[in-house]
């Protein structure tokens, strides 16, 4: 983005479904898209700020932690092959 002045318009979309209920669908226009360094299929969530504003936050990814407990017979053929290294 050039300046915070720069802004994308955007149409949302309604989807009526069969059983009667409307979703609305709002899509990240490229540009911004890229200068904020998303990507697709990553998992965000919105916040209501206020009713005209509203929050893009992006979810850290989960990432599998170090150190994280393994199955008691995996956990001590681990240690066993600490112990002798």
């Amino acid at each position: 983005m050039k300046t915070l002045e720069d802004n994308y318009l955007t149409r949302l979309q309604g989807i009526r479904r069969k059983g009667g209920t409307v979703q609305v669908y709002a899509n990240i226009p490229l540009p911004l898209a890229s200068a904020l360094d998303l990507e697709p299929g990553e998992i965000v969530t919105w916040k209501p700020v206020n009713r005209t504003h509203l929050l893009l936050v992006r979810l850290p990814e989960r990432k599998q932690l170090k150190g994280v407990a393994l199955p008691s017979g995996k956990k001590q053929a681990r240690q066993e092959r600490e112990a002798q290294s």
